[in-house]
């Protein structure tokens, strides 16, 4: 999997969208932070052999995929925030 954080970013995204097709939604510039996310996540989980840093790295790219495939989400995300919450309870309070 290190050939692939050798390969430029745009083959290596394409040889992902075979497996993710979500990764087409992403912008450019997230898909090439998507493949490079990946390899060090496949690195890091082949090293440690625990494959939940890789899983987690697909769980949360995928989830910045579903944001931007629903214009309506991805306003409401990037948008200002008009009012108070009120206060944010600290740790020994949940």
């Amino acid at each position: 999997m290190t050939c692939l954080a050798r390969l430029p970013r745009d083959v290596a995204a394409a040889a992902l969208v075979d497996e993710f097709p979500w990764v087409d939604v992403l912008p450019e510039i997230e898909r090439a932070q998507f493949v490079h996310d990946f390899a060090r996540a496949f690195q890091a989980s082949a090293e440690l052999g625990q494959w939940s840093v890789l899983a987690q790295t697909i769980v949360e790219w995928r989830s910045t995929a579903a944001i931007h495939a629903d214009p309506a989400l991805a306003g409401s995300l990037t948008g200002p925030v008009d009012e108070d919450f009120g206060p944010v309870p600290g740790p020994a309070d949940v």
